[in-house]
């Protein structure tokens, strides 16, 4: 290879969609015959960068990082030798350390991690000024402002010596505008699925809109199911709007189909979650175990503990339950929200009571009458402080959900009132979704009251996510 022309051809575009498809042998076979035939097409190398970092991205297994990360530089050499007047080449660069930053933020290399995002951003914007009507620019770039506004406040001053701004609404639009680039302009059609998967992913954590959620659904469901990233997509998009079973179904015909898929354990996760969320507690167990079984990786091992210690206890099984719940405090790492709140509940021994527990597991997976029904049968007379404000904030989400706004905002009221009396995050989420009721309703003074309520609560528990999204709402009714 001498990185000394771009072609975006048949057989590059081929690896590309088997990348996506995590059929990653094959994407690499692919290269390897374009190399045969053109030995100076950087894009070899920048897609053989990004086997590592899908590779790694699934599998989050530490050793093979290590190793990855030694030999990441010769495909940074490769496509260096291109031209400077070439419009692909920052971009290239710009999504590759990117791609590296990602991991290494996983991977707990947060401040290497920091410098990459920044020359990933650098190398964009110029690139954007350079070729502004480049669109590929366009996709890298809103990507990086969403992530450099989901930086927490505190770490603003490091943003400002980088010279890095953030802005996660015109990110949104920004990639919402590539997605509809990709679907007129053949030249960037091939990007289509990166950019569906970067919107929904995107829309779902940052101030979902129920519309736009039912758009990407749509979307994904058009899409025949040998692109596993767009399949991944779709089941997580399933699962957050309530429809468990059709979740469940795709997991199936998922698990069927990719037999020569990289090994994806993550699904098993969200398979046992599903079947957790269906009251099929037994095979919920026999799925989580495949992946704390076989899972390389440190993130949601504590969660998935947690909640075979949930199946375990509703199947009665009190022994195997606290079995469960002391694997929480030993396997696994406490770096992410999920994992942070298994560990706080194994540690405290925070289980609720059966009724409380059950009608959380049914809200998760959509089945909002039969959570409101355990919840409306539920004796209260002898809940403790933190069983109260669980039970009040439970309810709310129901009403919520199921589209009882004014007894939605009621009970967000009363769990706030007893933001006092515990340190969970109930009441912190529920002045953010008051908020969002209100913002909704036009209710704009009401709306500001409320996401500065959350903003000046004290608690741990999905601080960072929940106070982005107070952050943006209160910048959204403000302006």
């Amino acid at each position: 290879m001498s990185g000394q022309n771009v072609s975006f051809n048949t057989n590059c575009q081929q690896a590309y969609k088997q990348i996506l498809a995590l059929h990653l042998d094959s994407a690499g076979s692919l290269l390897s015959q374009e190399t045969k035939s053109d030995t100076g097409n950087a894009y070899v190398p920048y897609l053989e960068n990004y086997i590592s970092f899908v590779s790694l991205f699934v599998s989050q297994d530490r050793a093979l990082y290590n190793e990855l990360k030694s030999s990441k530089s010769k495909y940074f050499n490769e496509v260096e030798k291109l031209d400077d007047t070439c419009r692909y080449k920052k971009w290239m660069l710009g999504n590759m350390h990117l791609q590296w930053a990602v991991l290494k933020i996983m991977f707990g290399d947060y401040i290497s991690a920091a410098f990459e995002v920044n020359s990933a951003y650098h190398l964009i914007e110029d690139n954007t000024r350079e070729f502004p009507d480049f669109q590929l620019n366009n996709l890298s770039l809103s990507v990086l402002k969403i992530i450099v506004g989901l930086v927490p406040q505190q770490y603003n001053w490091f943003l400002g010596l980088l010279s890095m701004k953030g802005d996660i609404e015109k990110g949104k639009k920004q990639l919402d505008g590539f997605l509809s680039v990709t679907k007129s302009d053949s030249l960037y059609a091939p990007y289509y699925y990166e950019a569906l998967f970067y919107s929904a992913f995107i829309e779902m954590n940052i101030h979902p809109d129920q519309k736009k959620l039912s758009y990407f659904i749509n979307e994904a469901e058009s899409i025949n199911n040998d692109v596993t990233l767009i399949t991944f997509l779709q089941i997580n998009l399933l699962m957050r709007t309530g429809e468990n079973q059709k979740a469940l179904d795709l997991i199936r015909s998922m698990e069927s189909a990719n037999q020569n898929m990289y090994p994806f354990f993550y699904i098993n996760y969200l398979h046992g979650e599903c079947l957790l969320r269906a009251r099929r507690f037994e095979e919920s167990i026999d799925e989580l175990d495949l992946f704390t079984t076989y899972f390389r990786g440190e993130n949601y091992i504590k969660d998935a503990w947690r909640k075979k210690a949930w199946a375990a206890f509703m199947l009665q099984d009190t022994l195997l339950y606290h079995e469960y719940m002391e694997a929480v405090i030993l396997k696994g790492a406490p770096k992410i929200d999920i994992d942070q709140e298994a560990l706080t509940e194994a540690e405290n021994e925070q289980l609720l009571g059966k009724d409380l527990l059950l009608s959380r597991i049914l809200f998760d997976g959509g089945y909002y009458s039969d959570a409101l029904q355990i919840l409306n049968e539920t004796d209260t007379s002898n809940f403790s402080d933190e069983e109260k404000v669980s039970f009040k904030y439970r309810v709310a989400r129901v009403y919520h959900q199921m589209k009882y706004i004014e007894k939605a905002k009621k009970f967000y009221k009363t769990t706030i009132d007893f933001s006092e009396v515990t340190d969970n995050y109930y009441a912190a989420n529920a002045a953010l979704k008051l908020g969002e009721i209100y913002e909704a309703e036009g209710n704009l003074s009401s709306a500001k009251d409320a996401y500065a309520t959350c903003l000046n609560m004290d608690y741990k528990q999905y601080r960072n996510s929940i106070h982005s999204r107070a952050r943006e709402g209160l910048k959204r009714v403000s302006e």
